[in-house]
């Protein structure tokens, strides 16, 4: 199965899809939006063009696994691509918000003519931005002054989401960088 990844923002959400075989994740995009993330036709073109028939979007969530600012809007963008494809989405292990149950009544169930949609995956995406950053080697003032740079990271936090997914997936600890030594390591499971 080929995973699409979105990690959704207020005005930017970037994107990120697996190899064929699902072993890595590789940055794509950057998609530019109003409030309320991409439209569901551009992500169903994003899936046809990348061959992806499973969709996985970052939810953000505080570090206590709380809602956050920005968890509502995550799972707006979740239930309205879940209406377009006649699914239902999933929430990620150990996370429990009680309205994703449903797709939102206002929201009417269409299933999509063109492309199909396996599965829809919501994704633990906490600290994504900040290993993204950390692997980029961008500081916060050099963030801030680069746009360009801004728009590759969102890319890149898409592919740390798509990642830990993966490798969990595969039954491995996802790959995390230490931020004492500035370098990524694996996890050991005893």
């Amino acid at each position: 199965m080929r995973w699409l990844c979105l990690d959704p923002g207020d005005k930017r959400t970037g994107v990120a899809v697996s190899s064929p075989d699902g072993t890595f994740a590789i940055p794509v995009a950057v998609l530019e939006h109003a409030r309320g993330g991409p439209a569901p036709k551009v992500i169903e073109e994003l899936l046809s063009e990348h061959g992806a028939d499973a969709l996985l979007i970052g939810l953000p969530v505080s570090m206590d696994g709380s809602p956050s600012s920005q968890t509502n809007s995550a799972l707006e963008l979740a239930h309205r691509v879940a209406a377009h494809f006649g699914t239902r989405p999933t929430m990620p292990p150990g996370i429990a918000l009680p309205h994703i149950a449903t797709v939102s009544p206002h929201h009417e169930l269409q299933q999509s003519s063109h492309a199909k949609l396996l599965h829809l995956q919501l994704w633990d995406e906490r600290l994504s931005s900040w290993d993204a950053r950390r692997a980029m080697g961008v500081g916060n003032s050099e963030r801030r002054a680069r746009r360009g740079r801004k728009h590759s990271l969102d890319a890149h936090a898409a592919t740390v989401i798509l990642q830990s997914f993966l490798s969990t997936q595969r039954g491995e600890q996802p790959p995390r960088r230490d931020p004492n030594t500035d370098t990524w390591f694996k996890a050991r499971r005893d």
